[in-house]
């Protein structure tokens, strides 16, 4: 228990003027040593207290000298007076309250298991059982604190002790009202009545302050914290305790108070403590708390502030601390805040608030600054060097603000053991002396900013470094040598680019926790030292590119540790099949480590494990029956494997499994049911067949993805039951019938997926109903009628429906009810009218596509208006859905360019694409079409285009396909087409284009397909000079009866055969390629392997070398079999040709992977 202001000493010594003591003293020597002799401790005080003690239970002994045989004022606990004997002193409080951070350092249950052992429990929670203390008249202290008095009411007989000036029942239990009668204790001094949540759930309750507390005119602290006032006001309570005019500390935190802060608590000049933190006032600081000269600590935290803080609080004269953190809404200019200079000011907190501008240099005039925490605010602007000048700052924390520039150099004399900057945009190097400047550095984090360079030595004295955070920055170098730190007990320098060893130095860290060195270009092996790490729990490698393997001799004395990732590295990890850890994984991620065979049977032993990852390897075989009765799992990840069979069709535990991610394997049968726990479910790429469960809409899923199986059947009526859908994707699949209106219940569905399957009739007009909408795709099915009003979607991004039956028209209303559309596709219906020319407005469209359509009219001018296509910018994050549990949608689009079909993943925030080809457009191309710079497909192909090509496309520098063909443009090709050079597929055949083609840049590398059937036009390109050759002129002409006849004879029977060949291939190839699934994909792999063996023996001589590091940057969607085979050796890529097939991506070069920007 802590005792401030008021002590229990102060108030006896002040009981009597010394001239009555020394008389007393006198008298007693004299009259009363004789009785004092027999027997010092009034008897019926000590019955009293014996009486006290049974109604207690004792489990710690505390009282065992309480008993008849003994003088009770030596009891412990007890105190008498010196001369009359009358007990003035009972001071029960549990022991362990004397620490008064025992709540930081240890746990909740650890604190509630140290109270418990220490406190005294009453027998009976009625007030009779504290009946006993009311005989000890003389009482002047009583403290019953942190004890166990669980459910008894605060008694109301307390003010039959008149001469009581010290009253302490905090986090006792006490609870129930306030009553009147304690409003009597007119000569308490000292009263706490504080609850603190950590301690005891119980609460005592006010309801009226001015009642009980109005006669406490001499009362100096008081301590009200977790007592329930929250049906006293505002004005009750400033008025009650307004006119205490001798209160130094009073403490109401957590009390439920509201309204504004009574500006009636400037009147009490003599306050030196103030804290009324955890309520609701919902107001402004009162400016007169200015008044409070006196003050040495103020804490508002957490209270609804607002406004700005005084500019001259902070000037107060003796103010030492302050604490005006968690107000979100309270802020102000730091230049005004900060006080231009102080001596006493040592400890300033205002994270979390409203907080702005910079630090100023003046702060170096607050001297005695030893806590300076202004984090989670809007400071800005650089740190000041004159920072360096707070020699007795002692922790610094100005994380999650926007600091920019360097890190200031602290002198050798700071007394820094705790800086955090983190999460800022600091820039440049780490200052060297930063970690060698002070020899008591503690924790130091400077993660998520800008930083760059090496890391600095690490070999002066850091003996006190306990963690050290250095992650999400762009330091680069080798990771200098640890082996100073004998403390440390976190590392963090995940998501840099430290490449190199792992320094040996690693294994001499015996105090270590914590180790994470993730996300870097970490080479060789994992070295074998790392094992005398034995208290280490969390060890995180992944994302490197750590080769050797990883065996249990690495493992086996690390029997503290519980988190292992070291996916997506080069190594390999051999576990022998009998290896037995001594550990007990909670967190087990092995991804793409080239592990072979079955599951390890390791695994059973792990009874601990909440979170397993072993995707991406070459596991095959069934899945054990242990894994669903045996593992405590919550997280499963076996996707990218080869493991096959039927699953059972419930997979009954575990029960606490939230994720389970099966997806890219060979699994067949029904889809079985998951456990009722589980939230994300990806079962896609696999050979499920049957139909879809009824049961499955009753789970609660944020996550369903059963894509690309064999599913058939309708979509259940259930399916959205569970209410908490987000994502839902069921495409590639065979699912017939209507698309349910039911959809409208998941009112928080971000994604619903239903392309390519067989999915008939109307669009619900409910699907315009859920607002969460952001992507709907419901491509590749046989759908007809028009497009339902999707105004109430305001947050759609992504519009896709081609290739479907759709009809009617696009009206610019329709359009500008979606003004966050990204992506829209209506290719391949039936859409009629002209292309709305209010598309223009939609300010982030970056892919639009109607070709196949029926549109007429003009190309609008304003298209070239289009911001999402008229700029570079690139959001690869754009295209990420949800956040749940840690798993990403990742959305994928499929673009017709080249001819070809292309999927778009990764990259997607990547492509600009603007496809208008086959309708009925006529008309001339827009002048600013060339403003679309942004643009890197554009097709305008089969359609009526006529005029000329205009110079401004030009300007596309962007641009790697234009398809202009089939339409009826003239006039000479534009030489400015010669500044395209990322241009790599040109179609401007079937036009009446004329005169010379360009033959500079890109254009010498097209062949004369992409000139043909444009009479007039001539080039090397199509092997021809500018004058027609001689040759032709001299040829002998046939007449012209004749010339008719041959050609009709040739064209009829070439007719005749045609029909007849087609005819028998489709009966005996194509018909069975339609209808047999099995056949269909045993036909395309055998055409694969004839295509790559043809497309091998073709030399390639664009091919240049590349790392994985440009692979990522170019490449848009290669499947993550290809991309791992690209990790095992050098890596080369093709700028001439391009992957073919959009779902098996297999038709590529065997040693190149084919270029896609």
């Amino acid at each position: 228990m802590l005792v401030t202001g008021v002590s229990k000493g102060k108030i006896e010594q002040n009981s009597m003027k010394f001239s009555e003591s020394l008389f007393w003293t006198l008298v007693g020597f004299v009259l009363l040593l004789p009785i004092c002799w027999v027997s010092c401790c009034k008897e019926n005080e000590k019955n009293s207290l014996l009486d006290f003690k049974r109604a207690l239970h004792d489990p710690s002994g505390r009282l065992k000298t309480w008993n008849n045989s003994t003088d009770c004022c030596q009891w412990k606990g007890i105190h008498c007076d010196n001369i009359t004997k009358h007990v003035v002193r009972l001071d029960l409080h549990n022991p362990f309250s004397n620490d008064p951070a025992m709540a930081l350092r240890n746990s909740t249950n650890d604190v509630h298991s140290k109270m418990h052992l220490n406190s005294l429990f009453v027998k009976s929670n009625k007030e009779e059982c504290l009946s006993p203390l009311f005989d000890l008249k003389m009482l002047r202290v009583l403290d019953l604190s942190y004890s166990a008095f669980i459910g008894v009411g605060v008694p109301t007989r307390l003010y039959r002790l008149k001469y009581l000036q010290y009253l302490n029942l905090s986090n006792a239990g006490f609870v129930g009202k306030m009553r009147r009668e304690l409003g009597n204790m007119s000569t308490l001094r000292y009263l706490d009545l504080s609850t603190n949540y950590f301690i005891s759930s119980s609460s005592i309750t006010i309801e009226d302050m001015q009642m009980w507390i109005g006669n406490m005119g001499d009362l100096e602290e008081l301590l009200l914290d977790g007592v329930n006032m929250s049906q006293v006001t505002s004005d009750e309570w400033g008025e009650a305790i307004s006119s205490m005019y001798s209160l130094r500390r009073l403490q109401m935190s957590n009390c439920m108070l509201s309204g504004p802060i009574p500006p009636s608590l400037g009147n009490l000049t003599s306050l030196t403590h103030l804290q009324l933190g955890d309520n609701s006032f919902f107001s402004s600081i009162p400016a007169r708390l200015h008044n409070l000269s006196d003050l040495v600590s103020l804490k508002l935290r957490s209270c609804d502030l607002n406004g700005s803080i005084p500019s001259d609080l902070l000037s107060l004269p003796n103010l030492q601390e302050v604490d005006f953190s968690a107000n979100l809404d309270l802020g102000g200019e730091l230049s005004s805040i900060l006080p231009p200079h102080s001596a006493r000011l040592n400890s300033l907190v205002l994270t979390a608030t409203s907080v702005e501008g910079a630090i100023p240099d003046s702060i170096a005039n607050i001297s005695s600054l030893t806590l300076l925490d202004i984090s989670l605010c809007f400071v800005q602007g650089q740190l000041p060097p004159s920072i360096a000048n707070l020699t007795g700052l002692v922790m610094l924390d100005i994380s999650s603000n926007y600091l920019e520039g360097s890190i200031p150099l602290f002198g050798a004399k700071s007394s820094l053991a705790h800086i955090d900057l983190s999460n800022n945009q600091l820039q440049g190097k780490i200052p060297s002396m930063l970690f060698g400047a002070f020899g008591k550095l503690s924790y130091v984090d400077l993660s998520r900013n800008l930083l760059t360079g090496s890391i600095p030595s690490l070999d002066m004295n850091l003996t006190s470094l306990t963690s050290l955070d250095l992650s999400y920055n762009e330091l680069c170098g080798k990771i200098p040598s640890l082996a100073n730190m004998k403390s440390l007990v976190r590392l963090d320098l995940r998501n840099n680019h430290l490449s190199g060893k792992i320094p040996a130095s690693i294994g001499q860290l015996l105090s270590l926790n914590t180790l994470d060195l993730s996300n870097n270009v970490l080479t060789h092996a994992i070295p074998h030292n790392i094992s005398k790490l034995s208290r280490l729990k969390v060890l995180s490698l992944s994302s490197n590119r750590l080769s050797g393997n990883l065996t249990e001799s690495h493992l086996h004395k690390l029997s503290s540790l519980a988190h292992l990732e070291i996916s997506n590295n080069v190594l390999t990890v051999k576990v022998s099949p009998t290896w037995i850890p001594q550990n007990s994984f909670s967190t087990l991620k092995l991804s793409s480590c080239n592990m072979e065979g079955e599951l390890p049977a390791f695994l059973i032993t792990q009874i601990e494990i909440s979170k397993l990852d072993l995707s991406e390897n070459r596991l095959w075989g069934n899945i054990p029956a242990w894994v669903w009765d045996s593992l405590p799992l919550e997280q499963l990840n076996l996707s990218y494997n080869n493991f096959a069979g039927a699953l059972p069709s419930k997979l009954m535990g575990p029960k606490k499994l939230k994720i389970l991610d099966l997806h890219h394997n060979n699994f067949q049968g029904p889809l079985p049911l998951p456990p009722p726990s589980v939230v994300v479910l990806d079962m896609s790429e696999n050979q499920f067949y049957a139909s879809i469960p009824a049961e499955i809409g009753k789970y609660k899923f944020s996550y369903l993805s059963l894509s690309h199986n064999n599913l058939s059947g309708s979509i259940p009526s259930t399916i959205c039951e569970g209410l908490s859908m987000e994502i839902l994707d069921f495409s590639y699949n065979s699912l017939t019938g209507k698309i349910p209106s039911v959809f409208v219940n998941c009112s928080e569905l971000v994604v619903l997926n239903l392309e390519n399957n067989s999915l008939e009739g109307q669009l619900p007009a409910e699907l315009g109903n859920i607002t969460s909408l952001q992507t709907l795709k419901i491509g590749g099915n046989r759908l007809n009628g028009t497009l339902p009003t999707l105004a109430n979607c305001k947050q759609l991004q992504i519009l896709d429906v081609g290739d479907n039956r759709l009809t009617g028209k696009i009206s610019s209303n329709w359009i500008l009810e979606l003004p966050n559309l990204t992506i829209l596709i209506l290719r391949s219906n039936r859409f009629e009218g002209t292309v709305p020319a209010d598309v223009s407005k939609l300010p982030y469209l970056q892919i639009l596509d109607l070709s196949m359509n029926s549109f007429t009219g003009v190309v609008p001018d304003n298209i070239s208006e289009m911001k999402g296509m008229s700029n570079v910018s690139v959001n690869t994050e754009f295209f990420e859905f949800g956040s749940i549990n840690g798993s990403k949608y990742v959305e994928k689009i499929i673009i017709r360019s080249k001819g070809l079909e292309l999927e778009y993943v990764r990259v997607l925030g990547l492509v600009k694409c603007l496809d208008l080809s086959s309708n009925r457009l006529s008309g001339h191309i827009p002048q600013g079409m060339g403003s679309l710079i942004g643009l890197i497909i554009l097709n305008i192909s089969r359609n009526h285009i006529d005029g000329g090509i205009p110079k401004s496309l030009g300007n596309m520098a962007q641009l790697e396909s234009l398809d202009l063909s089939q339409n009826q443009l003239s006039g000479v090709i534009p030489s400015e087409l010669q500044l395209l050079t990322f241009l790599s597929y040109l179609n401007l055949s079937y036009n009446n284009l004329t005169g010379m083609i360009p033959q500079g840049a890109q254009f010498a590398t097209f062949e004369a397909s992409s000139f043909s059937h444009n009479p007039g036009l001539h080039g090397l390109q199509l092997n021809e000079s500018w004058s027609p050759s001689p040759k032709d002129e001299s040829k002998p002409k046939m007449k012209e009866g004749v010339n008719k006849n041959r050609a009709r004879e040739r064209n009829d029977s070439f007719i005749v055969l045609m029909g007849m060949s087609f005819g028998v291939g489709a009966g005996t190839i194509v018909a069975p390629l339609l209808f047999l699934k099995k056949r269909r994909e045993k036909f395309f792999d055998l055409l694969d392997s004839i295509l790559i063996w043809v497309v091998d023996l073709i030399p390639c001589d664009k091919c240049i070398p590349c790392d994985k590091l440009q692979i990522a940057k170019i490449s848009d969607g290669e499947d993550q079999e290809h991309s791992k085979e690209s990790k095992k050796k050098l890596i080369r890529f093709c700028v001439r040709c391009t992957q073919i097939d959009r779902e098996t991506k297999s038709i590529l070069h065997t040693k190149c992977i084919c270029r896609q920007k």
